[in-house]
């Protein structure tokens, strides 16, 4: 559970942070273009980049369920393991 809180809050202050330097205009300076120009030539490219950062969205969340399952399994053999007599 902490490791997806982790996870939510470094999302938002990436958010908070891209939100500010498009606020002040850095983002233009950072690009080379007006935010008219990016606009016309984004459209152009924006199935090929949704395609790609949904691919690393997806490799990113299936490696951490893997962890997560092999985690649980650990604790899971563990506790059905058989106890020794005493």
């Amino acid at each position: 559970m902490i490791m997806w809180v982790r996870v939510a809050g470094v999302l938002a202050l990436t958010w908070a942070a891209l939100g500010c330097l498009d606020y002040f205009g850095v983002t233009a300076l950072l690009g080379g273009r007006t935010g008219d120009d990016a606009v016309h030539h984004e459209a152009q490219q924006t199935w090929a980049r949704d395609l790609f950062w949904f691919a690393i969205f997806a490799v990113v969340m299936a490696t951490a369920l893997l962890a997560a399952a092999r985690r649980g399994a650990g604790h899971l053999k563990r506790a059905l393991g058989s106890r020794p007599a005493a």
